[in-house]
């Protein structure tokens, strides 16, 4: 059984055979370390970065891998931000900085010229370098174009190597854009100050959204889109203002993008527990629900079992700091209780720490397949 044999049996809720779980640590910054390079080498050349991908994928195996160029992500979702290198130490992981760059002004431009006008705009903004105007909304509007045509590359080699991409395009829903987009702190002064105000933003911005997102599928041709509802989880709000104010659009997005065929990825960082029944909402079968740390998984396994993939949640606290002894036994666990009866994927709680131990990710993969002790590296 092939990488995509074993994903696609995960997303259909189907078990695993012995040794078959699917493993999929997210690693974004850490194939460096496995390639042996620094972060600021990976960030300055696409090409060096898509080198470290093929040498962590010689060392070690996985099943899912990141079609994004780990500058294009900071870019990509619209926050200013710091990288190695530049800003930062040559093997410094990337910062991002929420400033408020949105103001309340701008809810009321979303409703008079349109999301997509507003969103180059705004991307304007986060970008130092430029100065508002036409000439600079052609040039980001370029720069998501050449992004575009990165991951198509990007997951045409990882295709190559029988790698599955994790996705081939991404966004936030509106509620999550614009408390980053504003601040959480901002945000959630305009939830009470302007309810009516923000609801008619959310509402204009959500096919545009999608059709965003849509474009560097277009493009690739790719089968997984990935959705980041991070912000409203339960770490931020409550689940009654969860229910009252993101739920409908990240059904409505879901939905549009499973009638298209695509399986969505749910990138859920921080607490979730107390919203899980919630994704019951969602197309059954169609979705994989990526976890971290902050939310209870055994939970998910209760409510969400028999509805939709769970990916998880190999904690990075365990990863930096654990024994190997400890991992596997973590990994072991949750291939037996989360795994069992299928809709599972090994997976770590968000990104693999630039501190992780090496063979501490060599025993996530070494577990899933079966493998004696020692037999990775």
């Amino acid at each position: 059984m092939d990488s995509a044999e074993r994903v696609a049996r995960a997303v259909q809720l189907k078990p695993a055979a012995p040794g078959q779980t699917p493993v999929a640590p997210l690693m974004i910054h850490y194939t460096a370390k496995l390639a042996g390079m620094s972060q600021a080498q990976i960030f300055a050349d696409v090409d060096a970065w898509r080198k470290a991908v093929d040498r962590a994928a010689d060392r070690l195996p996985f099943d899912i891998g990141f079609a994004l160029w780990p500058t294009d992500v900071p870019f990509s979702e619209g926050l200013k931000h710091r990288l190695p290198g530049r800003e930062l130490g040559d093997d410094e992981m990337f910062q991002m900085l929420e400033d408020e760059v949105m103001t309340t002004d701008d809810y009321e431009l979303i409703l008079r010229q349109g999301y997509g006008r507003w969103f180059m705009d705004y991307m304007v903004r986060v970008q130092p370098q430029l100065s508002p105007g036409a000439l600079s909304r052609a040039r980001t509007t370029f720069h998501f174009i050449q992004l575009a045509w990165r991951i198509r590359g990007n997951a045409k080699r990882l295709e190559q190597r029988g790698i599955v991409p994790s996705f081939y395009g991404a966004g936030y829903p509106p509620f999550d854009m614009f408390s980053l987009a504003r601040t959480f702190a901002k945000f959630s002064e305009d939830l009470y100050d302007m309810p009516e105000m923000v609801a008619k933003a959310s509402d204009a911005a959500v096919e545009p959204i999608i059709a965003t997102m849509l474009q560097p599928l277009m493009m690739s041709k790719g089968t997984r889109v990935c959705i980041y509802p991070m912000r409203c989880s339960a770490t931020f709000i409550s689940p009654k203002m969860f229910e009252e104010r993101a739920l409908k659009h990240l059904v409505q997005m879901t939905e549009a993008f499973v009638a298209r065929g695509l399986t969505v990825l749910l990138h859920c960082d921080a607490n979730w527990t107390p919203m899980l029944k919630y994704f019951r909402e969602l197309p059954q079968g169609s979705c994989i629900l990526e976890l971290d740390q902050d939310t209870d998984i055994g939970k998910a396994k209760e409510i969400l079992g028999d509805w939709m993939c769970i990916r998880g949640n190999v904690s990075p606290t365990l990863l930096a700091f654990g024994e190997v002894a400890e991992v596997e036994a973590e990994c072991e666990r949750l291939i037996r209780d989360i795994g069992h009866g299928g809709g599972f994927i090994l997976g770590s709680g968000c990104e693999v720490p630039l501190n992780a131990k090496v063979e501490n990710v060599e025993a996530m993969y070494r577990v899933a397949r079966g493998l004696a002790s020692g037999s990775v590296s």
